[in-house]
């Protein structure tokens, strides 16, 4: 049975939200409904997400409305009960609850006068996000490579390597990965350049970790003008390593227990180098 096509307009400033709303979207997948976000100002929108504690926000999605009377909309708030009779969802509870709540909403759109299911969330954060987050690892060097795959083992991620930025480029051009590490000294194209490219995809939301011997104050300049999101000296220990990936992840995710992704290599493992 094909799924029907609902389009999600989202009215907030508010970035950890629409992170969240993205990752979901992005991530999960529906029985019975295909959800894509779309701008405010689409020709064509389902469902509103609004902010019901942004002036701004309500007042556009009121004009929105005088040409969308039957428009969905589900309030976001700080705290529940908020938005009164209205569908809320708090923003704690985007992640576990936003899409049955989307699916409640369009169902009662569907058949009117019907009243609504209880929203019931999935067990786990894990049935949103993958099983196995995954890394590429960017470096010439092939005990570089190894011993970075190793470690990403250990942690619990899945690894792919490329040895150049190029082969990098290609790979990302094919899969999804979560999280990249791109050394800078490489024969083909240093790894500013290539962190420049990967943040030129708009597509493409996964952080970037330089990892480099160079530590002068310039080059940590160059990293940030490139985009990287964080810059680390090798040698790298290991605690330093799993720290860098996990504020990474948790920005990018929005998630603050990854327990049910990775672990710290330091508990199961004597630290090392990498």
């Amino acid at each position: 049975m094909d799924r029907r096509d609902i389009k999600v307009a989202v009215y907030t400033t508010q970035q950890r939200d629409i992170r969240v709303i993205g990752i979901v979207l992005t991530h999960i997948k529906s029985a019975n409904y295909s959800f894509t976000v779309v701008p405010p100002g689409a020709a064509e929108i389902d469902v509103a997400l609004v902010d019901a504690n942004d002036p701004h926000m309500l007042l556009q999605l009121t004009q929105a409305m005088h040409s969308r009377p039957q428009l969905q909309v589900l309030h976001l708030v700080k705290e529940l009960g908020q938005a009164g009779k209205r569908t809320e969802l708090a923003s704690y509870q985007l992640m576990m609850q936003l899409l049955p709540t989307l699916e409640g909403l369009v169902a009662q759109a569907a058949t009117p006068g019907a009243t609504p299911a209880p929203v019931k969330a999935p067990e786990k954060i894990i049935s949103v996000l993958p099983k196995k987050l995954r890394a590429l690892v960017v470096d010439d060097s092939q005990t570089v490579r190894t011993q970075l795959a190793n470690v990403m083992n250990r942690i619990g991620m899945a690894c792919d390597i490329a040895d150049g930025a190029r082969a990098a480029l290609m790979q990302l051009s094919s899969r999804h990965y979560d999280l990249i590490y791109v050394d800078v000294m490489m024969p083909d194209m240093d790894g500013y350049s290539l962190t420049r490219e990967i943040k030129r995809d708009r597509k493409n939301k996964a952080p970037v970790i330089i990892l480099t011997s160079q530590s002068s104050p310039f080059d940590r300049a160059r990293g940030a003008l490139a985009g990287c999101d964080i810059f680390l000296t090798k040698p790298v220990g290991m605690k330093q390593f799993y720290a860098a990936t996990t504020k990474a992840l948790r920005k990018s995710l929005a998630v603050d227990d990854l327990s049910e992704w990775i672990q710290d290599p330091c508990v199961v493992a004597p630290p090392a180098h990498v």
